[in-house]
């Protein structure tokens, strides 16, 4: 077995991406290196200061005459007359929502009727809070509403940089061929500037992994594998980042501002042109500690992206507008970190299994910047099994409730700028909305459908001019992208929160019940097919897996972890009880080993419950209603079908998710359920404006 952190000496030289005219100064040399371990490991900081800068000062006639790299890529979306358009609408919903609600207070609501009073104050409240996220979202995007194929900054250094570039790949039980990429399109990054090494963080201790990165021969990939001990908290992902930085990178010496900290996750292909658009962010300003890229992912097309992995709206319409305000969230990869100022937070944080998040509010509370930079530089694989969606989702959630249960969070939150406070708060109140606001938005219809009990008093001439301009205007605030997108990117991104409602609710429950005491919240990796060799459902399997399977803790047998995580003696030996203790660690980490399944039958329960149920209230209620309304006139016919055409408009996130579970999976399939949904969405919304219109010119009697 290889010792840990052990570096293979056959070097390969990884190809540029850019062709430089002075090819010996277009990336670190052999004797650069040399003199840099040399410098490391003096112990006078004035002599190794001193050497440094007579190194600069010898490269830096030869910084003039090297040409700028140019990396020719798509024109950038920023600005324009769309962008002007956008923040017209912002104003324009700043003026309607006080005047809005004002209406609805005063003269929608019957006062004099106390089961009605209740009903309608409950509804006018949940809308209040919805309103507020989004006046909230305004106010974000406001500055830069959106961005793509962003440039990255000028820089004209007067000295030549030397970054040393540290990239991270952490993995636990991922497919080898996915991880093995990764590192090897992560060694192809290359920057005149930078001298990158690239540290596969094995936290699952694969020895089929280690023994290919040995023969791989590559002195800058490093095989790290870190050691579990019983009773040692393992913390997931951030501590396997941990361990890598302060136990191998940084031992024996202190993290520079020239240190630079990149992390990919296992499935994340770098593109090579990543650092020329990072490490510009760093050069230009010293306080800029964190650079993060957005997620782009080949397996999923933006047409028929029915969960919303790509989730344009945020990579580059929120993310854009956090960046202005110098509070962009880290999303735990594709992103580049100065090691000093990770170190003066204390590393990653442990205290939250949303570790990208955490960290990101700790570098802006202590006075770093936190950039952003919208280019899609990095491609991976997102997941297409439902239960790892919702896993993934609902992972997302219980770590953002988990990081504003802890009194610590505020402690950090308090030092920040109204503004940013504002940017940070604004990640949980995604959440609190869609889990405050669907349910009653979801219950309205349903109660006028059948009680005659309504969320208003009487439908005026006012308050349908007021809500028409009060809902356009919080469609495209939420919603609106420049014409290079696809039309569904907005309609996805606000409308797949629905889909994952049950999904919120469990993950706050978990973050809950975690601050409670009552049970620990653990790191879940989120599974990928790799090379798609996965068994059926059901395929037997083999006796050694089947014996794995029944293994406690890890998969593996006692001696095996004792051997692998150092735990036998000189005699060859090994304490039983130190061995089980960390088996049911290893376990917990792992999460419960379940058989292949059809998610199908498993986790959409929750949406054939509130499709079927729709679907009933859309046609059994829109039939007896209809038929029931057909003595008072066609005004009437119509607005009692307001309220099921809005229960269709309910239905529709969850019949894109049953399509997606049910119909083939490819594609065109999904692009086509996409374009349906959205049809019968816009379809629906504009029987509602008919509908209101149409009671507005027939008269204005009071709901029956």
């Amino acid at each position: 077995m290889l010792r840990n952190g052990t570096r293979h000496q056959k070097g390969v030289r990884a190809k540029p991406i850019a062709q430089v005219e002075d090819d010996d100064d277009d990336d670190y040399t052999e004797e650069e290196e040399e003199e840099e371990e040399e410098e490391e490991g003096e112990d006078d900081d004035d002599d190794e200061s001193e050497e440094e800068e007579e190194e600069s000062e010898e490269d830096e006639s030869d910084e003039e005459e090297r040409p700028d790299i140019v990396v020719h890529e798509g024109d950038p979306i920023e600005g324009g007359i769309t962008m002007w358009f956008y923040r017209g609408m912002v104003v324009l919903f700043f003026m309607l929502v006080p005047s809005y609600f004002w209406y609805r207070w005063l003269y929608t609501i019957e006062w004099d009727v106390p089961y009605r009073m209740y009903y309608q104050t409950t509804i006018c409240v949940a809308e209040m809070f919805g309103s507020i996220c989004v006046m909230m979202l305004a106010v974000i995007r406001f500055p830069n509403p959106w961005a793509y194929n962003q440039r990255p900054p000028a820089v004209n250094p007067r000295v030549k940089p030397r970054y040393n570039v540290h990239v991270l790949v952490p993995c636990y039980n991922e497919p080898s061929d996915i991880v093995l990429s990764t590192c090897e399109a992560a060694l192809q990054l290359h920057h005149e500037w930078a001298k990158v090494t690239v540290y596969l963080c094995d936290d699952g201790r694969n020895l089929e992994r280690e023994k290919t990165v040995m023969m791989m021969g590559n002195p800058r990939l490093v095989y790290l594998a870190r050691p579990k001990y019983p009773g040692v908290p393992i913390h997931g992902k951030a501590g396997n980042l941990n361990y890598t930085l302060k136990f191998f990178i940084f031992a024996k010496k202190v993290p520079k501002d020239t240190d630079v900290v990149i992390v990919f996750d296992a499935d994340m292909k770098a593109h090579p042109n990543f650092l020329h658009h990072v490490l510009p962010y760093l050069e230009e300003d010293d306080r800029t500690a964190l650079v993060q890229t957005p997620q782009h992912f080949f397996n999923v097309d933006h047409t028929g992206d029915v969960f919303n992995h790509q989730n344009c709206t945020f990579f580059f319409g929120v993310q854009t507008g956090l960046d202005s305000w110098r509070a962009t969230v880290c999303c735990g990869t594709n992103f580049a970190v100065r090691a000093a100022s990770l170190a003066a937070v204390g590393w990653f944080p442990t205290e939250s299994i949303t570790e990208d998040f955490l960290l990101s509010l700790k570098l802006t509370a202590s006075g770093w910047h936190c950039r952003y930079h919208g280019h899609v530089l990095t491609t991976g694989e997102a997941p297409e099994d439902l239960r790892q969606i919702f896993k993934q989702r609902s992972r997302w959630c219980t770590g953002c409730f988990q990081v504003f249960f802890q009194v610590e969070t505020f402690m950090w939150v308090r030092q920040l700028p109204a503004i940013q406070m504002l940017c940070y708060f604004n990640s949980i109140m995604g959440y609190l909305s869609t889990i405050i606001c669907f349910p009653v938005f979801l219950v309205i219809p349903i109660v006028s459908v059948y009680t005659k009990t309504h969320p208003i008093k009487e439908l005026t001439t006012v308050l349908v001019i007021l809500w028409i301009g009060y809902f356009g205007c919080l469609i495209i605030v939420v919603e609106m992208m420049p014409r290079n997108f696809s039309r569904f990117s907005g309609f996805l991104g606000s409308k797949v929160n629905y889909i994952m409602w049950w999904c919120f609710i469990k993950g706050m429950w978990k973050a809950v019940r975690g601050r409670l005491g009552f049970k620990k919240i653990v790191f879940k990796v989120t599974e990928k097919k790799g090379d798609g060799k996965s068994k059926a459902p059901g395929e037997p399997k083999k006796d050694g897996e089947k014996e794995k399977l029944n293994e406690k803790g890890s998969g593996l047998t006692d001696a095996e972890v004792a051997i692998m995580y150092g735990l036998v003696d000189e005699n060859g030996e090994y304490d039983e009880d130190d061995v089980q203790a960390l088996q049911e660690q290893l376990a917990e980490a792992a999460g419960v080993a379940e058989d292949s399944r059809d998610s199908t039958r498993h986790d959409m329960i929750f949406h054939w419950v509130v499709f079927v149920s729709g679907f009933i209230v859309a046609v059994a209620g829109g039939v007896s209603k209809t038929l029931d309304t057909l003595q008072w006139g066609w005004d009437n016919t119509v607005l009692a079908n307001i309220s099921v055409a809005w229960v269709i408009i309910n239905m529709v996130p969850f019949g894109m998710a049953l399509g997606y579970a049910y119909l083939p999976h490819s594609k065109n399939v999904h692009g086509l359920l996409v374009s349906l949904s959205w049809t019968f969405y816009a379809m629906c919304v504009l029987f509602c404006l008919a509908a209101m219109l149409t009671k507005i010119a027939y008269g204005n009697p009071k709901f029956m």
